[in-house]
């Protein structure tokens, strides 16, 4: 009878909406009242049998008749609806009105509170409620996707990382309902995958562990969940009509060949297609780089020194380390070490972070450590500088360390031997300096183990 009594409480809040109620009572009375009954039922952890029916009248009193009074109104009135009607109401048709009432609330919050001391509010606000109609009404998809996309839309990088990963499943819930193209997907896939890239290299620089394991998650969780879409045939087939119907759109061009490009789709004809149309239309240092890019996938790579040369001036810093690095290993199957090793090195200059320009380098020494002498000792010193390189490839990027520890171990095979290192006047751990060669560094003496 208890539950059956506060139903009717809730079926009267709905309807006092529409009609005109006296505004005697006193807000401050009953906001003190409610919340006092409110703290209470929060300690049986929203149990709808131990509701106090004055609870739901004070609040109503407030929420009808004073919407600026106090912000808790929108927020305990979200968990009234949820915990005392939604979730105990079995008749659907009255349960749709009550998620009517928690999407109103939310709306109202908005409107009479859209800001907070950090700025604007409405973007989590909206990303709330899409949250709680996913969960309480999975049959209103819509509804939850466009509020979860207002959220994203509005806060940008700032957007909570369980926003992100909840409004990519809407997106695909609407696409397999036929409300969304298919092509939306890895539209948003990209748009999220930047936000997320943004939280993740803030938070892993802030040393932020609980949030940025959050963000790694719903990273995860995106990833996992664009696979059925982001093959490169499947990619084709979304974006080949979007590019034959509009094959002079630069924005289309460049977000077509971001896609393709960052799902490793860059051995397309599609892919060629674009970078050389956007390289025409738009031409920039970008634009080259996916032209480059593409003539590597075909091993033409005369012609794709020629556009890496133009990309490694990219704004976008990434892809110019990747020129640099494509460079570089051109060069060492140029056999023009030398080369090489300056762009690796400049590649390094543009991130410090990363250890690959040291696994090329010494790649390089390790190709032409014939240049630096003939002979059983010699024409191994350089073996000695190319493991110097490995090992600071993994000082460096720590992700690196089982392809350098292989690196490390194969070449250090070639070492000379005790007995060559003694007959040449050396001896193991003494300073060595490759100065008869284009290498020019000092290492240290090493007999092969």
């Amino acid at each position: 009878m208890k539950i059956r009594r506060f139903l009717l409480l809730g079926v009267t809040f709905l309807l006092a909406g529409t009609v005109s109620l006296k505004a005697q009572e006193n807000c401050e009375v009953d906001y003190s009242l409610y919340r006092e009954y409110i703290k209470q039922w929060e300690q049986t952890k929203y149990n709808p049998e131990n509701i106090n029916p004055q609870m739901i009248t004070s609040w109503r009193n407030v929420y009808l008749n004073c919407p600026t009074f106090k912000q808790n109104t929108y927020l305990d009135g979200v968990n009234i609806m949820k915990y005392a009607f939604i979730r105990t109401t079995k008749d659907q048709a009255l349960k749709d009105k009550y998620i009517d009432t928690l999407v109103m609330i939310y709306d109202k919050r908005a409107e009479y509170f859209p800001t907070n001391s950090k700025g604007s509010q409405v973007g989590n606000i909206m990303g709330r409620k899409g949250l709680d109609l996913l969960t309480v009404a999975p049959h209103r998809y819509e509804e939850a996707y466009n509020a979860l996309k207002q959220a994203i839309d509005l806060d940008g990088n700032n957007s909570s990382y369980a926003f992100i990963d909840s409004y990519f499943n809407s997106v695909i819930t609407m696409v397999k309902n036929g409300k969304l193209e298919e092509s939306v997907i890895l539209d948003e896939y990209g748009r999220l995958m930047e936000i997320l890239d943004f939280n993740i290299k803030n938070l892993t620089e802030s040393g932020n562990e609980k949030a940025l394991n959050n963000f790694n998650s719903a990273k995860s969780n995106l990833d996992v969940a664009v696979q059925p879409y982001a093959n490169c045939e499947d990619l084709v087939r979304i974006y080949q009509p979007k590019f034959n119907a509009n094959p002079n759109d630069v924005e289309l061009l460049t977000k077509i060949a971001e896609i393709l490009e960052k799902r490793g789709c860059d051995n397309t004809d599609l892919y060629l297609s674009v970078a050389v149309n956007l390289h025409k239309f738009n031409p920039s240092p970008e634009s080259a780089y996916l032209i480059g890019k593409r003539y590597i996938s075909d091993k033409d790579y005369d012609k794709a020194i020629l556009y890496l040369g133009e990309a490694t001036k990219c704004e976008n810093k990434e892809w110019a380390y990747q020129s640099y690095i494509y460079l570089a290993q051109i060069m060492n199957m140029y056999k023009n070490y030398e080369k090489g090793r300056e762009y690796a090195r400049k590649a390094y200059a543009l991130d410090n972070s990363k250890g690959e320009p040291f696994i090329i380098i010494g790649q390089l020494y390790a190709a032409g450590a014939k240049d630096c002498g003939s002979g059983d000792f010699y024409s191994k010193t350089a073996f000695w500088a190319a493991v110097d390189q490995f090992q600071k490839a993994k000082q460096i990027d720590s992700s690196l360390k089982e392809k350098a520890d292989e690196l490390i171990n194969s070449y250090s095979h070639y070492f000379p031997t005790v007995e060559t290192i003694f007959f040449n006047g050396f001896e193991e751990g003494q300073d060595f300096t490759l100065d008869n060669c284009w290498i020019k560094e000092t290492t240290k003496v090493r007999a092969a183990k």
